[in-house]
């Protein structure tokens, strides 16, 4: 995430599916959440399975706010993990990569450069966007590509990825994949006008805090009620109707992963 992008409103939703495939882990891990933000992801990891999590951002804002949620976060750029304060003396059962690859020109190299801070045994964690989504295949149709403040055609995306080219990303940076899940988009696509509506909101009285859209009692409605059976549907066509494919893995020492 770029210094000119952390300047802008920025409303973070927290993952649920990365909280659900690290069910599959044992509670109380140490975390790393790369590109980590303000902290909404890492304190939902905190909360969920009470995991320390330590946070590293490009931005001093974010970082300001990440550290009263997290248990450390540090400024940091993430193309460069072996000059982060702890490179030399910490290790991390759970290495996250939130919605952070898609804004990298190199993701795979930035992937295979985190691998040396994971512990014996470690995961690797991948949140990527689908550019394959039904929204941006009906408007490609029209003869339109729009970047937008958020979502799959982020202005601050730099590359783009389908179900199949995430894998590859993935296993390209010497891991192997043993576990996936999809975050549904059918009702995903509505976000950047909320996000856009929150903005104006905050802008008006001062009150406008990254979290707040998760803190809503319609979100907390939606997550409840509708998300389940969204899921459900979209499971039946991930390549065109999930808005994130969520991957887990390990250094594949076969191909040289760490």
């Amino acid at each position: 995430m770029s210094m000119s992008e952390a300047k802008r409103p920025y409303f973070e939703i927290a993952n649920p599916e990365i909280c659900g495939i690290l069910k599959k882990l044992p509670r109380g891990l140490q975390v790393l959440d790369v590109g980590c933000g303000s902290g909404v992801h890492g304190a939902e990891l905190k909360r969920e399975h009470g995991h320390f999590v330590t946070g590293v951002d490009c931005a001093e804002e974010s970082i300001a706010k990440a550290k009263t949620r997290l248990a450390e976060a540090y400024i940091g750029d993430v193309t460069k993990p072996h000059e982060y304060p702890f490179a030399k003396d910490k290790k991390f059962d759970v290495i996250v990569f939130s919605d952070i690859l898609e804004h990298l020109y190199d993701p795979a190299n930035v992937l295979r450069q985190h691998l040396f801070l994971l512990c014996d045994g470690g995961h690797v964690l991948v949140s990527i966007p689908n550019v394959a989504i039904w929204n941006v295949r009906a408007s490609l149709l029209l003869g339109s590509f729009e970047y937008q403040e958020t979502g799959t055609l982020d202005k601050t995306h730099i590359r783009f990825f389908t179900r199949r080219t995430i894998r590859r990303l993935i296993e390209n940076a010497g891991i192997q994949i043993d576990g996936a899940r999809i975050t549904p988009g059918i009702m995903r696509p509505l976000v950047p006008m909320v996000k856009k509506l929150y903005g104006s909101a905050g802008k008006l009285d001062g009150t406008s805090d990254s979290a707040s859209i998760m803190e809503s009692a319609p979100y907390r409605l939606y997550m409840k009620w509708f998300y389940p059976l969204e899921k459900v549907l979209c499971s039946l066509a991930p390549g065109l109707l999930a808005f994130q494919f969520v991957t887990m893995g390990k250094p594949d020492m076969a191909r040289g992963g760490k």
